[in-house]
């Protein structure tokens, strides 16, 4: 009598491939310090060596659902962030002492840059009302786009050759 060997079952559900470092400790960290700094993530990764390189985060990102959220959330309050980080940077003196007379001048370039800063932000926070560009949207092109596809398209049907 023959006795059969019982055939090993494989388990298909097991994840191949290098573990992931990931957890939602690490990645509330890096989220919090996203949302509290105008600094980049590049920056803000080097800046904490115990965190995974930008490259990490990005995959994290992309096939951690959850972590995508609280990253994008991070984001738009970083936003916040780097907006009152200008306005602080707006509010610093722009005069300086030259050496030579010892006189107060004005710093032409930074007060320059204060001002288009001013109007970007202003730009983009209101921007029907300060933007540049108009929002009103011009559909007599996509008429003539059409026109120009029905015509190609005749064309093409009658110059079409038989080989």
């Amino acid at each position: 009598m023959d006795v059969e060997k019982p055939k090993k079952k494989y388990n298909y559900t097991k994840k191949t491939g290098r573990p992931t470092k990931y957890t939602v400790e690490l990645g509330d960290e890096i989220c919090a310090a996203i949302a509290s700094s105008e600094l980049g993530l590049m920056h803000l990764c080097n800046a904490n060596p115990h965190w995974p390189d930008r490259a990490t985060i990005f995959t994290w990102r992309r096939i951690n659902e959850e972590f995508r959220h609280k990253y994008t959330k991070a984001k738009e309050e970083q936003t916040e962030v780097t907006v009152e980080y200008m306005q602080e940077l707006m509010n610093e003196a722009h005069h300086y002492e030259d050496k030579e007379t010892g006189k107060l001048r004005v710093d032409v370039a930074m007060l320059r840059l204060k001002v288009d800063t001013l109007k970007w932000q202003a730009g983009k926070l209101k921007p029907k009302k300060f933007g540049d560009v108009k929002t009103d949207i011009d559909t007599s092109h996509a008429v003539e786009s059409q026109k120009a596809l029905e015509h190609e398209k005749k064309l093409e049907e009658e110059y079409k050759k038989d080989y």
